[in-house]
């Protein structure tokens, strides 16, 4: 189990260092002009991960790892509250920072980046499944990290829950999805199918990443962008 997080973890980790994105993410360089575009495209995002993870749920056979993304995704729903879902919290991130809530947008490289995960986990094997959702939780602390500080610069007095609850959240969230990873990978073709979604997830999320530096700096993105 270990070597599996070590593995992940590295991986998420070079992806972060090799992107432009990250590279250009700095308080020197990210005015509050270019946080705000950031934070309006990102609301997709936040708003579709319950939907991702609910497919997930539902291709999973085996009743532990279908409990695990049942439990993520009551907790992504407020636990039953619909003031306290995370797409709730970060609107009120939002509205505490100033941002006009009326016609948030809904940016095409967001929208790709939703589709592919959802055409994905809805045929892969549950095995390709887990590691496609895996690699978002890996990735989210070390993006975190990265994002967070120039946000709380910049809005200081925005209600500050959303980062800090899953800058907590994401270190269990990990664990949990780990200890499944470990099931999968007794048998080779159980990991093969692991390893194939983690990569394909992560390059769901790399090219998410790459369009949203074009979006940001205009600067063309290293790699095409898929449609």
């Amino acid at each position: 189990m270990e070597n599996i997080q070590a593995q992940f973890q590295g991986m998420t980790e070079a992806l972060v260092d090799r992107s432009p994105f990250f590279s250009f993410w700095t308080p020197t360089d990210v005015s509050p002009a270019l946080s705000r575009k950031f934070l309006l495209s990102f609301d997709l995002l936040v708003k579709s991960f319950p939907s991702l993870i609910a497919t997930g749920a539902g291709r999973m056979e085996d009743e532990k790892a279908r409990l695990v993304l049942a439990v993520n995704l009551y907790q992504e729903s407020g636990e039953g509250d619909l003031e306290r879902t995370h797409h709730a919290i970060y609107r009120k991130f939002l509205r505490t920072a100033g941002f006009d809530l009326t016609a948030l947008p809904e940016d095409p490289f967001a929208v790709l980046w939703k589709n592919r995960l959802t055409d994905y986990l809805q045929q892969a094997h549950p095995g390709s499944v887990l590691g496609a959702l895996a690699a978002g939780e890996f990735l989210a602390q070390p993006a975190l990290g990265r994002l967070y500080p120039v946000l709380k610069d910049h809005y200081p007095d925005a209600d500050q829950e959303y980062f800090t609850k899953h800058l907590v959240l994401e270190t269990e969230h990990v664990e949990e999805i780990t200890a499944l990873l470990a099931g999968f990978a007794g048998s080779e073709t159980g990991w093969k199918e692991v390893l194939q979604g983690f990569e394909f997830g992560l390059s769901v999320w790399e090219t998410y990443f790459n369009n949203l530096a074009h979006h940001l700096t205009g600067a063309p993105p290293p790699h095409l962008i898929r449609h």
